[in-house]
């Protein structure tokens, strides 16, 4: 759960301080972060000798850490991706 939090409290400030300064790669950086995380957690092979409550517990955080991922994914679509003038052209 420490791990969590901790990547949770970097992706937010790394959002946040991409929506008060304008600098949109650090927004980048979030997404980057989050992106690498999805991949992480979603090919991580479980192992197949747990119990019940492992399996229960196993499946409660690795929901959380979707959770934290997919809050880095939304700041670098909203204020990396939408407002970068310079690659892509996309404003």
């Amino acid at each position: 759960m420490k791990n969590i939090l901790i990547t949770y409290s970097i992706i937010l400030a790394l959002g946040i301080s991409s929506m008060v300064t304008g600098i949109h790669y650090l927004a980048n950086i979030a997404g980057f972060i989050s992106a690498v995380g999805f991949m992480v957690v979603f090919f991580k092979d479980q192992p197949t000798d747990l119990t019940e409550e492992e399996a229960q517990h196993a499946a409660k955080m690795r929901r959380y850490w979707y959770i934290v991922f997919g809050t880095g994914i939304l700041f670098s679509l909203l204020f990396g991706s939408f407002w970068n003038s310079e690659m892509g052209n996309m404003v």
